[in-house]
Formats: C-alpha cells, structure tokens, sequence
C-alpha cells in the first residue's frame, strides 16, 4: 500500500513536472530516412515536447512515416508537390511538427497556412493562452522572389494570430540574421529577414537571445540559418536556449539541432487575465443600461436588509454584491477581450489601409490565388498590401518620434512626467508579483508585498524624541489626535463628518472616469455608474457599516 502511494505521488510530482515547461526542438533533418534512427535517440534523450522537421524530403503517400519513427507522438506534416516529370524515389523538401499525444495541453493544428512549407499547431496553456507554433522551410534556391513570396505568408499569418496569443516561428529559413554571416549567405533574403524579424521585434539566437553551443547551425558554412524565433514575451520564460554541437549527438545531417525550453507554470497571483471576456462598457444602449439597474434591484434590496442585521459580515456583503454586479453584467452588457497587443500607432488612415489589403486578399482568395502581375485580383492586392505597410511604418515612425519629443520636452521641464513616459514605453519584464524580503519572509503576493510597504512606512514615518525634535508640533499633533477619538468615540462612535449620505456617495460616483482598469474584484467604474439608485442605498448602508467597526475588506481595498 505504500509503495503504491509513493508511485502516485511520484506520477503526481512527474506530470507536474511536464506541464511546468514546453521543451522545443527544431532540426533539419536533410532527408528523414537516413536521420530516423539519429530523431528517435534525439527525441528520446532530449525529452522534447515539440520538435519541428524541416527537409525531411517525403512524398505525400509516404507522411504517414512520420508518426511512426517514435511512439507516443503525433504529426502535422507537409510535402513538396513535385513536378510531372521528377522520378526520384524520394521527395524534396517538407516540413513537419512532431508533438507528444501525451501533453496536458488542448492541441489543434492549423490549417489555413497556405503554403506547402508551412505549418502550424496551436496549443492552449491554462496560465498562458494559446500559443502558436509555426514550422517554416524557407526555399533555399536563389530566387528572391519565391523567398519573399513565402515569406509575405509568413507575415500574414504572423499579424493574423498575433492578436489572438504568442506565436512562435522554427525551422530552416535559409536566411541569416546576424552580420557575420552576410560573406556565406544570400545577402537579398537576409535583408528580406531582417525586415521580417525587425518589424515584429522577433528575438534570435545571436541577438538578444544569448544560447549554449556553437554561434552556427549549418555546418558546411558555419553559419546561422535555423531558428526558433519569439516575441518578448516568449522570452522572459525562455528557460535554456541551445544549439547542439557537432558530435554531441548521433547525426547524418548537415545541420545542428536547437533545443530551447519554455516555462509555462500556472500564476499563483490573482492577476487579469488578458484574454478574459469583459463587459463592453462603451458598446452599452441606454435600453441595456435600464435593464442592468432592473436585474440589480431586487437582489441589491436582499442585500440591504442583511446589512440593516446585527451579524452582518462585512467581507460577506462585499463579496456578495460583487457577485450580484458581475450577474447582472453578464445578463445585460455585451462582452469584448482586452487586446494586449493594441499597437499604438494604428490610426484611422492605418485602419482604412489594412481593410483595403484584407477586402482585396479575399478577392484575390475568391480568384483561386493566382500569381502573376497579370492577374489584375493578384496585382491589386499586391499593390494594397505594399500601401498598407508604406502606411503603417511612417504612423509607426511618426508615433516613435512624437514619443522621443515628449520624453525630452518632460526631461527638462516636468521630472514627474517625464518617468510617467519612460514607464509606460518600457518593456513589462514579467506578469509574476516580484519577491521582496522584509524581516526574513519572504512576501511574494500583492496582499503581503502591500503590508510589508505598510509596516516599512510606519516604521520610517515614527518621529525620535530628541533635542532637536519640534515639541510644538507634536502637542498640535497630538491635540488633534485626541479630538478625533473623542469624536469617533463619544460622538456616535462615526468619524469627523456623521453618517454618510446617499447623495455623497451619489456625488462620489458620478466623478469617477470611464475606460479604467479594474482591481482584482472585476468590478469597473461603469459598475457603479450605471447602477443606478438602489446601488448608491447599498454602497451607502456598506460604507455606514464599515466605519463603526473600522475594517475594510481585502477586496475593496486592493480595488481603492
């Protein structure tokens, strides 16, 4: 009986293990039945998670190979349509995903690539989101055309799923982005990278990302021409990033292995969301509005009675009505997803360009996707694309410069503001509450992060009495001090003022300014805007009960 629970808890702390982090392994393999045997041990030691094939020179009968070289993967795999005439007994090119049947996460692959060297998966983490891994072998010919014609695809897809989580770009791109391989490599289709990478602010290894191994991964050139590229939020959970060196492990091909890996742990923290469904308060009809107060009165009016009770619980009133608000907007308020890549220097101009682009790529779509500037569909969508990006970078530009001259005019005239600006223009480092220590523990939540600045200040703000101390001011200090006890407790036992009034509480509510954030209750200002008169008796009766008793509740005060 023990040993059967020490293997359980042994699986437990295992499976754990595997749904903390997303081992990723990218490898062109430059022909897959010579290099099976050298994938299989390579899968088996490395643990991966995800492994993406480029060149692994299959026809299409013969794909389903693939799952069959290691047990307990699945594949989403392309092959090279190959012309009339080629007789050779393999293929030439492909790519492919490898990916364990046994990973804790929901896997769907996408099928809208549009290429014959593209592939995607998409898989949805619990802490994270979804997250898009695409396989990409880029032609490898010297036609900068067929290069930047997969490349454009890859940028469409790119744009499309970055709205909608973080994408990650593996394989073979034939193309180097680092400056001492320009000698060795085609220098048109690492311009036509660069632009790509620098335009989505993608980090590679040689750059920011700093790796293990050789500076190379073709060994006949030693040069740089795989990749796993990712955004910077990707990269804050970079764990390892490594290029396998030459003779570390068994291979017959002409390319290294890079194996990076992604931590993926669920937030301890009571932190948004970002892809939460929230009420779309700007959206709102004034019929909605109406029917929002109507679904809030009755419960709101149970509420005010349990607080009229002589055992009434703060924290359980508050928790209540916040429950009631959230009912109510989910009944009667449209809901929309809070959009963490808004970039903002999309104008209106931006916008009515890139509706062009899309209006006309659906008619090119509906053509049967010819290429060719003969082909008027092709053409025109061709030219709305390159307005579109012409658009967006000078709006980009104009943004950055607008920007730049706000930081320096505030650098010399409004120090408050000028920090104002470099924080909002800096690069967010993490979505995890950092850890401070504070009399040796550790406080690692918003709660004990926030009572630990508390007792600091306390402490700091307690005055020395010492010869130079002002005894005036501490006598007024202290007079002051005993007039409020004595009025908050022989006075009502209330705070200087009396009892607060619906028509305060009224006035209170209607300066509160729209389109905030919220605290980690949910509740935004539009709650208590739209809430009508029966909210404004409730809010009252809370507050007259809050402040006989002195206590706050943990909620309230994180959303003050």
């Amino acid at each position: 009986m023990q040993c059967q629970i020490l293997f359980s808890l042994v699986t437990l702390v295992t499976l754990f293990l595997i749904m903390s982090s997303l081992k990723l392994l990218a490898w062109n393999v430059r022909g897959i039945m010579s290099s099976t045997v050298c994938l299989s041990n390579l899968l088996r030691s490395t643990d991966c998670d995800v492994c993406i094939i480029s060149e692994h020179k299959l026809k299409t009968r013969s794909l389903n190979y693939l799952s069959s070289i290691e047990q307990g993967y699945n594949c989403v795999c392309k092959a090279d349509s190959l012309p009339n005439f080629y007789n050779a007994y393999h293929g030439k090119g492909g790519i492919a995903i490898l990916y364990k049947s046994t990973l804790q996460f929901s896997i769907n692959e996408i099928h809208d690539t549009n290429s014959e060297r593209i592939v995607g998966l998409e898989i949805k983490t619990p802490s994270k989101g979804s997250l898009f891994i695409f396989g990409a072998y880029l032609p490898s010919d010297e036609s900068v055309d067929n290069y930047r014609t997969e490349l454009n695809i890859l940028d469409a897809l790119y744009t499309h799923y970055s709205n909608y989580g973080n994408v990650i770009i593996a394989g073979d791109l034939n193309a180097s982005c680092l400056e001492k391989d320009k000698l060795c490599s085609n220098k048109y289709k690492s311009a036509e990278l660069i632009k790509f990478v620098k335009r989505y602010q993608l980090l590679f290894s040689g750059g920011k990302i700093k790796h293990k191994g050789p500076d190379y991964t073709f060994i006949n050139k030693t040069s740089m021409i795989d990749y796993i590229l990712m955004n910077d939020s990707i990269y804050r959970q970079l764990k390892s990033y490594e290029i396998l060196s030459e003779g570390s492990v068994s291979s017959t091909s002409d390319h290294l292995p890079i194996l990076a890996e992604i931590v993926l742990q669920h937030n301890p923290h009571k932190i948004l969301n970002s892809f939460s469904k929230l009420p779309a308060w700007h959206k709102i009809t004034d019929d909605q509005i109406e029917l929002y107060k109507q679904f809030l009165h009755e419960p709101l009016q149970i509420l005010i009675k349990k607080m009229d009770s002589d055992n009434a619980d703060i924290d359980t009133l508050y928790n209540d009505m916040v429950t009631i608000l959230h009912a109510a907007a989910d009944k009667t308020v449209p809901k929309c997803s809070f959009n963490p890549f808004t970039k903002p220097y999309w104008t209106s101009g931006v916008k009515i360009a890139h509706e062009k682009e899309r209006t006309l790529r659906k008619a090119w779509v509906i053509d049967g996707r010819p290429r060719g500037m003969h082909y008027d569909s092709y053409k025109l969508y061709k030219r709305a694309k390159h307005e579109f990006r012409n658009i967006q970078q000078a709006a980009y530009e104009q943004y950055i410069q607008q920007t730049n001259d706000d930081i320096n005019k505030a650098a010399e005239c409004d120090i408050r503001l000028f920090w104002k600006l470099i924080k909002r223009n800096k690069t967010v480092s993490s979505k995890i509450y950092p850890e401070i220590i504070q009399d040796d523990n550790i406080c690692n939540t918003p709660e004990s992060i926030a009572n630990a600045f508390m007792d600091y200040f306390s402490k700091l703000y307690q005055p020395d009495s010492d010869e130079m101390y002002d005894n005036d001011t501490r006598q007024q200090i202290e007079l002051d001090y005993n007039k409020i006890l004595k009025s908050c407790y022989e006075q009502n036992v209330y705070l200087p003022g009396g009892i607060i009034k619906e028509s305060e509480v009224d006035g209170i509510i209607k300066l509160l300014k729209r389109r905030k954030a919220s605290g980690h209750d949910k509740i935004q200002h539009e709650h208590l805007l739209y809430g009508g008169h029966t909210l404004v008796r409730c809010l009252t009766s809370l507050f007259n009960l809050v402040l006989p008793t002195n206590h706050v509740t943990s909620m309230c005060s994180q959303s003050v």
